[in-house]
């Protein structure tokens, strides 16, 4: 079941309490370099921003505050004393007239926010919240406001406290989201912050990080906008803009991040701080270059000098040169970068590339070698390894194979469920007369994906063992999908024999890539990998289950509720996890509705049931508990109960929804039992709110 962190509750709980920040004004604009006007001014914290400080503790913070207000020279209490008893008599005219008086003398002067209320509303010493502040302890605010608007129902804390406390909130949010890489909740928490003002510029890199994820170009190009291109005594120091930069390269095409650049680099300091900027950019062009179909047109040799001359050259370097290379057509030389590039750095992209540059010049010998040299480099893509070494198999008069080879080559040929290499390995097998080994991946090559020549190398192998039964069942079954294939295969000429390497059987131990890649995690790889099996017709509803589970893992919902709908129809155990996926599927967008009808619609066990219901009820909940729907919280926890023991974050919930429905004798048992058996600090403020309320009845 999904678990809510205790801070969550904390920030629920406050909800009621404390002003909403400021709403988020989005800037339109299409490209990076898209900026007219100018932008809003940005204060001297920029620098402290970029140093890493933080704010002064709450004592240090009082006292600037106070040395500021008498160096600017505001009254004293003796001088308020008259505005304040004009205020409390409700004397208006007095008011205005005392304050313009105070105006006058001290022409810093503000009207104070308190004036209006009452005397026992006034002048509170906010040392506890500041000290809970510095220490992010919300909870701990929470109860201490709520425990002074229960001794002064027409006290609130002041707007700088407020306005901070919201600040700091949304901080704590953004950087526990951004570690744990939920960048929904990265940008849902960053929701009030203006790219143009913004102060604290790691926010904006991590609402930069958040929407590059994600995909949202348009907001992504607003925060960069408004970190790059403010003007005057308001930019930025360089030192944010570099950094800026070099994570606009991996978001942006280099020519965009070029004219950004040039706009920039007014300044000697600044050229010089962008030169590693500069050369990342030319990776970046040439990456470009190389991925993009439609660029045609060869780079100049003075943009690629630099890569080519770098005094301590790189191996990802001389890879890059070498993709270009392959791509202008010109593997001679794409064959000289990957080969410089492997002796620096084996590994499988690099294997990659000197092997298509090879095959490139139809050097098949040269380059069936790199593959069977790296076979253990080439082993994470079996894809790409299979048909490296299936030309060997496809040719078996060009050499003898090795054993190792055959071994490889079965393994991922299992590994990626391919039917078309299974029968070019059974092929192999049978005219070398490895009959059973035959038989068995030709039996493969049929299940995964039935065709007439697989059909018929499996009738064969059936005649060439005296299986006499199993092929008449073969015809049988095949007779009439693959009618010629069946005329003069009983009178065909056995195979010469030519010497081979032993060919195994298949193993059934042996894992499919995708599964392996969902066990792993690695969930993008597993759904290349089902798009493979798609695209040859070998999908079935078991992986694409599969296929629902790594979606879900990427937070693609509607894929993965479309993968999950393909188990919908089939039967049995298929289509009970299909609905268990739909279900959780629909819960993580918050579709409780939806997932309720899908426990209607399917059973899924008594386990699977009562989860699923456990988590609609936890997020009913929590919505409730949002929009101050207390008695419906209430009601959706004591529905979870009857399922499932309730934590203690959800009975603190429950706490605080008793107390906010009035009824504070409720409230105080669930906070004593919580106290009974949990040290917590957000469950004693609980308690002593609740019996502080209790002793003045």
């Amino acid at each position: 079941m999904i678990m809510m962190k205790k801070h969550w509750v904390a920030l629920w709980a406050a909800s009621s309490l404390l002003l909403p920040a400021t709403a988020f004004s989005e800037d339109s604009a299409a490209l990076l370099t898209q900026a007219a006007g100018s932008f809003r001014l940005v204060d001297e914290a920029m620098t402290s921003a970029v140093a890493g400080q933080i704010e002064p503790a709450a004592g240090e913070r009082r006292e600037q505050t106070a040395g500021a207000s008498e160096a600017a020279g505001q009254p004293d209490e003796v001088e308020m004393a008259a505005l304040y008893y004009y205020a409390e008599q409700k004397q208006d005219d007095r008011v205005a007239a005392e304050a313009a008086r105070l105006r006058l003398k001290f022409p810093q002067f503000e009207m104070p926010q308190d004036l209006f209320l009452p005397q026992s509303a006034r002048g509170i010493d906010e040392t506890a919240l500041w000290q809970l502040y510095d220490k992010s302890d919300f909870t701990g605010i929470d109860a201490e406001i709520i425990r002074r608007k229960s001794e002064t129902p027409d006290w609130a804390p002041t707007a700088d406290f407020t306005e901070k406390l919201a600040r700091r909130k949304q901080r704590v949010l953004m950087t526990e989201a951004a570690a744990a890489k939920n960048w929904t909740d990265v940008i849902q928490a960053g929701g009030g912050i203006d790219p143009a003002t913004e102060t604290e510029v790691d926010l904006l890199w991590s609402l930069i990080d958040a929407y590059s994820q994600t995909g949202m170009k348009q907001p992504l190009a607003d925060v960069y906008r408004g970190i790059l291109l403010r003007e005057g005594d308001k930019r930025l120091p360089d030192a944010v803009l570099v950094t800026t930069l070099q994570k606009a390269i991996r978001d942006f095409p280099a020519s965009e991040v070029q004219a950004v650049m040039r706009k920039l680099a007014v300044t000697p300091a600044l050229q010089a701080g962008l030169q590693p900027v500069a050369f990342d950019l030319l990776r970046k062009t040439v990456a470009d270059f190389n991925a993009d179909e439609k660029q045609t047109t060869p780079l100049s040799d003075d943009q690629l000098a630099p890569l080519k001359a770098a005094a301590s050259p790189k191996a990802e370097d001389m890879a890059l040169l070498g993709w270009y290379y392959l791509k202008i057509k010109q593997p001679a030389v794409s064959a000289q970068w990957f080969g410089k590039a492997l002796e620096m750095q084996p590994d499988a992209a690099n294997a990659k590339g000197l092997y298509l540059s090879l095959a490139a010049q139809n050097l098949e010998e040269e380059a069936y070698q790199v593959a069977a040299t790296h076979l253990q480099d080439l082993s994470g893509d079996p894809e790409f390894l299979m048909n490296a070494l299936s030309l060997r198999f496809a040719k078996p008069d060009m050499a003898v194979i090795d054993d190792r080879i055959v071994a490889s080559y079965s393994t991922t040929i299992l590994q990626t469920l391919n039917a078309d290499h299974a029968e070019i390995l059974a092929w192999y097998a049978y005219n070398s007369k490895q009959y059973e080994a035959a038989s068995a991946w030709f039996q493969k090559a049929v299940d995964w994906k039935a065709a007439p020549a697989r059909v018929k190398g499996l009738a064969l192998s059936y005649l060439r063992l005296s299986q006499k039964q199993e092929f008449a069942a073969l015809q049988e079954k095949y007779v009439s999908a693959y009618p010629d294939i069946w005329t003069g295969i009983k009178s065909a000429s056995p195979p010469k024999g030519e010497k081979a390497a032993s060919v195994i059987k298949p193993r059934g131990a042996i894992q499919a890539n995708y599964f392996r890649n969902f066990q792993a995690k690695r969930y993008s790889a597993c759904i290349n990998d089902l798009n493979d099996l798609q695209a040859r017709g070998q999908l079935s509803p078991d992986a694409a289950q599969i296929g629902g589970w790594c979606y879900l893992g990427l937070s693609r919902l509607s894929e993965a509720r479309a993968s999950f709908a393909m188990g919908l129809n089939a039967n049995g155990q298929i289509r009970v996890d299909a609905a268990y996926g739909t279900a959780l599927t629909l819960l993580r967008g918050r579709l409780t509705d939806d997932a309720e009808a899908i426990l209607a619609a399917y059973p899924l066990g008594a386990e699977r049931d009562r989860e699923i219901r456990a988590e609609i009820y936890f997020q009913r909940a929590r919505a409730s508990f949002d929009q101050k729907q207390y008695q419906n919280t209430l009601d959706a926890l004591n529905a979870r109960a009857s399922l499932v023991a309730e934590p203690a974050d959800l009975s603190q919930l429950r706490g605080w929804a008793y107390y906010h429905l009035g009824n504070k004798t409720m409230a105080k048992q669930v906070f004593q039992r919580l106290n009974d058996h949990l040290s917590d600090a957000g469950v004693r403020r609980g308690l002593m709110v609740t019996s502080q309320w209790d002793t003045r009845r």
